[in-house]
């Protein structure tokens, strides 16, 4: 199976379908990501009870996703276990709405997590493999959830400083259950595949043996490994901006409208490369592409740890597609054409918890120790990690010689 180079766009009604999953799963990203914060301080838990509840749900990715994706090549389906685990998120989300005290927040931010962050790998999957079968764009359907996001996120604060909180919970609570209801509404998996053999699952350079589980096969491919690792650093080195990013800019008297003006020309970027930049990632070697983000993104965290120009930072923020979005589509591709079917919903649920949970949250740990420490100058960090992806890529591509398996 492969990513293919279509022009089909939206003019199959599925492309709508799975872009209203999308529509709901950034709707509530939309709302909970920039003002969750700001609701559980308005329940009164303290700033470091809240960084808790919001950084430790990363590291759920780990202990759930993967499992659960592994069943899912197993049964070769996706649909009925995203319907099953968004029904829970949304009965376990009931939970905000009577918690009082810490730990019954997490208590419900525990449950709710293992259910709900197991989603977003299954949309992922069905979204690359429905491409693939109607002849769609991954870029365009999966540039839905930024521009839903945007919306969501611009639209809701402004609600929220004319009406307060009140109906916050509620937002998100319908938020869910919408992207359950797109989801019921979603065509049937494809096919169910067949139990892997020896040929099928026959690595260029490591041969399998067939029959091996999912997680077992990736886990130990050396060049799966490799580029969960590349993936990784450059991922890792957004942990910083995501954490303290505005407090800095604050700190140096820029004021929220621009923060937020800065913000959004990073997500308008990411919208185009998804897009725009489909077909060029799937006509480029993906190690080379992801050696040229990590070029930008080096440039771009280098030049923010000496700069607070508004005008060169708004420049520098147009690198996020890059850095997020480009590197992003090279993941869907890679993964499609290098992973077996058999595995793939396994392989891009440890894309998800490690390279987008595991190692982006160390990261975001301690991003407010090394701002205490170095301030805006810990964005040299971030570039370093930037720098090591090109040696790391030039070894992934020796021992993989780049060869594509295509289905």
């Amino acid at each position: 199976m492969m990513i293919k180079d279509y022009n089909n766009g939206f003019k199959n009604p599925v492309a709508y379908k799975v872009g209203a999953v999308y529509s709901g799963l950034f709707m509530f990203v939309g709302a909970a990501l920039p003002f969750w914060a700001l609701w559980l301080s308005k329940m009164g838990l303290t700033p470091g009870e809240i960084g808790f509840l919001i950084g430790f749900p990363a590291f759920l990715k780990v202990l759930s996703a993967p499992f659960v994706a592994q069943l899912c090549d197993k049964w070769g389906m996706t649909r009925r276990p995203m319907m099953a685990l968004m029904a829970l998120s949304v009965i376990f989300f009931c939970g905000y709405f009577f918690s009082r005290g810490f730990m019954a927040f997490v208590l419900v931010t525990l449950v709710f997590s293992l259910a709900y962050y197991s989603v977003s790998p299954l949309v992922e999957s069905y979204a690359v493999r429905t491409c693939d079968r109607y002849n769609l764009q991954y870029g365009r359907l999966r540039s839905v959830g930024s521009i839903i996001f945007i919306f969501t996120s611009v639209l809701f604060g402004i609600y929220l400083d004319h009406s307060g909180y009140d109906n916050f919970l509620y937002f998100c609570l319908g938020s869910l259950v919408l992207t359950l209801i797109a989801i019921f509404l979603l065509p049937k998996d494809g096919r169910k595949f067949p139990p892997p053999d020896a040929e099928s699952i026959k690595n260029n350079s490591e041969p399998a043996i067939g029959g091996q589980s999912p997680l077992r096969f990736l886990l130990t491919s050396q060049q799966f490994i490799m580029f969960l690792v590349v993936i990784s650093l450059i991922q890792m080195s957004h942990g910083f901006i995501y954490v303290m990013g505005s407090y800095h800019w604050a700190a140096q008297g820029i004021n929220n409208e621009t923060i937020g003006l800065l913000w959004s020309i990073g997500v308008i970027a990411e919208i185009l490369v998804f897009i725009f930049a489909g077909k060029v990632i799937t006509r480029i070697r993906p190690m080379y592409v992801l050696g040229i983000v990590a070029i930008f993104g080096a440039v771009r965290w280098g030049i923010m740890a000496l700069t607070s120009s508004v005008p060169l930072l708004m420049f520098l923020q147009t690198f996020h597609g890059l850095t997020y979005g480009a590197a992003h589509l090279v993941a869907m591709y890679y993964l499609s054409t290098r992973v077996p079917d058999q595995y793939f919903t396994t392989a891009q649920s440890l894309y998800s918890s490690i390279p987008m949970g595991l190692s982006i949250g160390v990261v975001m740990l301690l991003s407010g120790p090394l701002y205490d420490e170095f301030g805006g100058q810990a964005y040299f960090f971030m570039a370093a990690l930037c720098f090591l992806v090109l040696f790391v890529a030039k070894y992934v591509r020796r021992i993989d010689h780049d060869v594509l398996r295509i289905k």
